[in-house]
C-alpha cells in the first residue's frame, strides 16, 4: 500500500499519493483594452516548484498583476533545478500540464511561467523576431478536485494586463486594431461585415489589414509594423519611423457594399494620430445589413436608384469617388440591393431573384448569363468550420467556374485556399440565394450587368476628319436603360402566387460609344511626307473632340528640351470642339514656338468622358503624335 499523506490548503483537506497524477488545465489571454483580448500562444506554460527560501504562502495570495514580470537570465538559471513540467499552448490559448508520478509533486504551491518564445500570439506565416522571452505569472496554490484514486484536476485562467501585453507585442513589432461595429441609431452590434484599416501616409496611404466582425460585432486586425512604415522609397526611406499609424477605416458588407468610408483626414485627428500598437476603436454604420423582411433592388453601383439618379438617368453627385453631376453610365454595372434567404410570402422556400431590362419602359426582357460581366461577382460570405476553427468562404456568381451544389459546405479538412461557393443564373436568369450566407441573405451586389450586350458602343471616329466638326447625323448618343427586379419561390412556374415584380424601376442613361479624339500635325505629311518629316517654321495642328458627355479635354506638348508647353487649347463643354491651331502664330503659347530647340516632341490630345460604372469613372485617354523640330 502506498503511504497516504494529508495536506491542508485553506479549509480543504486533500489526499494524495506519490503515484497520483495532477493535471492543470488552463487558458492564457492578453488584454488590449478593457473589452478586447487575444488568446496567447507562444510556446508553452512551464511549471516549477517554489524556491526553498521563497515565501510561497504570501506569493500564492498576491495579486498576479503585481507578480507578472519578464525573467532575467539569472532568474532562469536559478529555476532550472526546480522545473517540473510544461504544456503546449494551443491557438485558442488553452493548455494542459500533467504533473506525472516522477515529478515528486505532492499537491502544494506551484510557480507558473509563460514561455513566450518568438511569437506571443498567432499571426500567421512570416518572419519571426530573433528573440525568445519567458515571463513569470504567479505562484499558484491549486484547489485540486477529483475522485479518490483518480487524477486530480485544477484550472488556471489568467489575463495579462494591457500595459504588459501591449509592451510584449511591441517587442515583436506586432500591431493590433481591436474594435466593434454597431448600428449608429440602434447601437446594436453588426456581425459579418468587413473592416479595412488604413494609415495616412505622406506619399501613399497604407493598407494595414482587414477582418470580419463576429456575431457580437467585434473584429481584430493584426499586422506587422512594416505595413505602415514601408513607402514607395523603402528600404531607403521609411518616413513614418518611429511614429505610429494614423488610422482611418472602411466597412463593407459581406458582398462588398460600402457601409462606411471614412475620409483620410480622420487619421490626422488627435484620437487617431500616431496610435499605440494596441488600438481599440468603436465604429458605427448607418443603414447597415439587417433583415428588412423583404427583398429590394436599391442601387446601381454606389448610387441609389431613388435618390442619386435624376430623371435623365444621370447621377446627381459624387459617391465614394464615382460619378458626379450629370454623369451617365457605361460598361459593366453592379445591380445591388437585398435578397432575403427565404420568400417572405412562403417562409419555407429559398428565394430566387432575377433582373429584367427594357429600352422603352414597357416591354421587359429577362437578363441572363449572356448579359453578365465575365468577372466573378462576390454576393456574400459564409462562415464555415475549417480544421476545427472558423474560416470564411466567398459566395460568387461566376459563369466561368463550375457551379457548386446548392448550400453545400466544404469539409472541415478542406485545403487552403478555400475555394469559392459558385452560383450560376439558370437559363431564365434566376439566381438562388445561398442559405448559409451571412447578412440573412445577399446584402449589396446582386448581379453584374454588362450594358455593352444591350447598348453596344464602338469607335465613333470612323469616317471623321481631324479638324472638322462631327455632323449631327454622325454624332453617337446613348439611350435610357430601364431595369426591374423580380423574386419567386419557383422559377419553373410563371404562375406562382409568390412571383413578385418590384414596382420601382431603375432608369440609367447608358452611352458606351468612345469619344471622337482625332489629332493631326499637317507638316508631318506635307508634300507627300511619310509622317517622319521634321517640323520647321510652321506647325498646324488639326484636332476634333466629340462626345455628348465629354467631361474635359486638352492639347499638351512636352519634350526633354522645354518640359511642358503652356497656352494650348482645352475645354469641358459637351460635344467638345473642332479647330486648327498654328503653333507659330497662336497667341499665348509659351515658350514661343520659334524658340523651341531641335528635339523630339510629344503632342497629345487628352480626353475624358462624364461616364461611370457606378463604382469608378472613365479614365483619361491620350491620343499621341510624335514629331521632331
Amino acid at each position: 500500500m502506498p503511504k497516504i499523506q494529508k495536506q491542508r490548503v485553506g479549509a480543504v483537506v486533500l489526499k494524495s499519493t506519490k503515484t497520483m497524477n495532477f493535471i492543470i488545465k488552463g487558458n492564457l489571454r492578453g488584454l488590449l483594452c478593457s473589452d478586447c483580448e487575444l488568446p496567447v500562444t507562444g510556446t508553452s506554460v512551464k511549471i516549477y516548484k517554489p524556491a526553498p527560501d521563497s515565501r510561497e504562502t504570501l506569493l500564492a495570495v498576491a495579486d498576479a498583476k503585481q507578480t507578472f514580470h519578464q525573467l532575467t537570465a539569472d532568474e532562469l538559471n536559478s529555476k532550472e533545478k526546480l522545473f517540473i513540467a510544461e504544456g503546449k499552448l494551443q491557438d485558442n490559448g488553452n493548455f494542459e500540464v500533467e504533473l506525472g508520478q516522477r515529478s515528486g509533486y505532492d499537491g502544494g504551491a506551484l510557480e507558473i511561467d509563460w514561455y513566450c518564445g518568438n511569437s506571443p500570439i498567432k499571426i500567421g506565416p512570416g518572419p519571426k523576431k530573433e528573440v525568445s522571452l519567458q515571463f513569470h505569472i504567479t505562484t499558484f496554490q491549486p484547489m485540486w478536485q477529483g475522485n479518490k484514486g483518480d487524477a486530480q484536476y485544477a484550472y488556471f485562467e489568467y489575463r495579462i494586463d494591457p500595459k504588459w501585453f501591449c509592451r510584449i507585442l511591441s517587442l515583436f513589432d506586432i500591431w493590433v486594431v481591436c474594435g466593434i461595429v454597431t448600428d449608429c441609431e440602434t447601437r446594436e452590434p453588426i456581425g459579418g461585415v468587413r473592416v479595412f484599416a488604413y494609415d495616412v501616409d505622406l506619399i501613399q496611404d497604407d493598407s494595414l489589414g482587414n477582418a470580419y466582425t463576429d456575431g457580437n460585432g467585434k473584429f481584430t486586425i493584426i499586422y506587422p509594423g512594416d505595413n505602415f512604415r514601408k513607402t514607395l522609397l523603402s528600404p531607403w526611406l521609411n518616413v513614418e519611423w518611429p511614429a505610429g499609424p494614423d488610422y482611418y477605416f472602411r466597412i463593407e458588407s459581406s458582398s462588398g457594399a460600402v457601409l462606411l468610408a471614412e475620409d483620410r483626414t480622420r487619421g490626422r485627428q488627435a484620437d487617431r494620430h500616431n496610435a499605440h500598437n494596441c488600438f481599440c476603436v468603436k465604429l458605427c454604420v448607418k443603414n447597415g445589413p439587417v433583415d428588412t423582411g423583404w427583398p429590394w433592388f436599391t442601387e446601381v453601383g454606389n448610387f441609389s436608384i431613388t435618390s442619386d439618379i435624376d430623371a435623365s438617368g444621370k447621377t446627381i453627385a459624387t459617391k465614394f469617388g464615382a460619378g458626379g453631376p450629370g454623369y451617365g453610365f457605361f460598361g459593366s454595372v453592379k445591380l445591388g440591393g437585398y435578397a432575403t434567404k427565404r420568400v417572405p410570402t412562403a417562409p419555407g422556400s429559398p428565394l430566387y431573384y432575377r433582373f429584367l431590362y427594357s429600352l422603352d419602359n414597357v416591354n421587359f426582357t429577362k437578363i441572363t448569363a449572356a448579359q453578365m460581366e465575365g468577372t466573378p461577382l462576390k454576393v456574400a460570405t459564409r462562415q464555415i468550420t475549417w480544421h476545427g476553427g472558423v474560416a470564411f468562404q466567398d459566395v460568387v456568381i461566376d459563369i466561368s467556374q463550375p457551379a457548386s451544389a446548392p448550400d453545400s459546405i466544404p469539409a472541415d479538412t478542406y485545403p487552403l485556399p478555400i475555394a469559392d461557393h459558385v452560383l450560376h443564373p439558370d437559363a431564365d436568369g434566376w439566381v438562388r440565394v445561398d442559405q448559409p450566407a451571412l447578412d440573412d441573405g445577399f446584402y449589396g451586389s446582386l448581379f453584374y450587368l454588362n450594358t455593352n450586350t444591350i447598348l453596344p458602343g464602338g469607335d465613333a471616329s470612323v469616317g471623321q476628319t481631324a479638324g472638322a466638326a462631327v455632323s449631327a447625323a454622325d454624332q453617337k448618343n446613348g439611350k435610357m436603360l430601364f431595369v426591374q427586379f423580380q423574386t419567386t419561390d419557383d422559377p419553373s412556374n410563371p404562375a406562382s402566387p409568390n412571383l413578385q415584380t418590384q414596382a420601382l424601376v431603375a432608369q440609367i442613361y447608358v452611352n458606351n460609344w468612345n469619344e471622337v479624339s482625332l489629332v493631326k500635325l499637317e507638316e508631318l505629311y506635307a508634300g507627300g511626307g511619310s509622317g517622319c518629316t521634321p517640323v520647321k517654321t510652321q506647325a498646324h495642328i488639326d484636332y476634333t473632340v466629340d462626345h455628348e458627355l465629354i467631361g474635359s479635354w486638352n492639347l499638351s506638348i512636352s519634350s526633354n528640351a522645354t518640359g511642358g508647353i503652356s497656352g494650348l487649347p482645352s475645354g469641358n463643354v459637351p460635344r467638345g470642339a473642332a479647330a486648327q491651331l498654328n503653333l507659330a502664330t497662336a497667341a499665348g503659347i509659351s515658350p514661343a514656338f520659334a524658340t523651341w530647340p531641335s528635339c523630339a516632341y510629344a503632342l497629345s490630345l487628352n480626353t475624358i468622358r462624364k461616364l461611370t460604372t457606378g463604382e469608378y469613372n472613365d479614365d483619361w485617354t491620350p491620343n499621341v503624335v510624335l514629331f521632331c523640330k
